[in-house]
């Protein structure tokens, strides 16, 4: 049926990758401090690939000085870069709009989403997650001919973005709060849900209620109340997300100490 093969295609396209650059960790011995620097290294290089946002933040720079200079052929071709939608058709308020909303919503996908099952699963978790992401970007359409062949692909994504959208979504009101924005919690809570996918709304709205602007895709949904968003808008919303990524790689670095330290702590019971 179709739907067998989607799941089908989701382990076909996944799981030879995820083997692939996964299985020296687990199974090259640590005999020496030479392979243990060399596999550190190689740890490093996975969780690299798994972790995307530098890219999205410098094309998100390049959309405000393109708009700054008044370039906004070169401005629409950026953002054409971070969103679906077709931005040569929309005003310029909505085209920011656009910009926004995929810059929080890929920080979940491309950033901490992976950080946290690096925590959890190490690397094999975030080069799971990112490989999840990937699939539900190629094949993940509620359309035909894709409906069928991505939807295996979507809900795994949705499944394990669930938890790290809701989490984001809090460190992005408080990195808000730590530069002295005052976020609207009732945004929050009350547009959270309006997207039709169940986590992207979460980081879009937290977002939006520091930032006290709109966010809209028009004739799907509209996050948030007031107008939409300016160009000064625009720079508050780049500085809110190198703000909150600075959070979320905090809290991973201490939380990979804590659970170095618990399975060392475990070692030195069982020896």
């Amino acid at each position: 049926s179709g739907r067998a093969w989607g799941v089908v295609v989701w382990f076909l396209s996944t799981l030879p990758i995820l083997i692939a650059y996964t299985a020296p960790v687990f199974i090259i011995p640590l005999g020496n401090a030479l392979i243990i620097i060399i596999m550190l290294i190689y740890v490093g290089f996975v969780i690299k690939l798994s972790v995307s946002l530098r890219l999205l933040l410098n094309i998100a720079r390049d959309y405000v000085k393109a708009v700054e200079s008044g370039d906004l052929t070169s401005a629409r071709g950026l953002a054409q870069q971070l969103v679906r939608r077709n931005v040569w058709v929309l005003d310029e308020p909505h085209v920011h709009s656009a910009v926004i909303e995929s810059l929080f919503e890929s920080l979940v996908d491309g950033f901490s989403s992976p950080l946290l099952y690096l925590v959890i699963m190490g690397p094999v978790g975030a080069m799971l997650q990112r490989l999840a992401n990937t699939m539900d970007s190629a094949l993940g359409y509620i359309d035909e001919p894709y409906r069928w062949v991505g939807w295996f692909s979507a809900k795994v994504d949705s499944l394990l973005n669930y938890v790290p959208a809701r989490l984001t979504a809090l460190l992005i009101i408080l990195a808000g709060l730590l530069m002295g924005k005052r976020p609207n919690l009732s945004i929050y809570l009350r547009y959270r849900s309006v997207t039709r996918s169940i986590n992207a709304g979460h980081p879009m709205a937290a977002a939006s209620s520091v930032l006290g602007v709109a966010l809209e895709k028009a004739g799907e949904y509209k996050i948030g109340e007031g107008k939409l968003p300016d160009h000064g808008d625009l720079l508050v919303s780049i500085k809110l997300a190198e703000v909150t990524t600075v959070l979320v790689i905090l809290i991973t670095a201490t939380c990979l100490v804590a659970v170095s330290s618990a399975k060392l702590g475990l070692l030195g019971l069982l020896i």
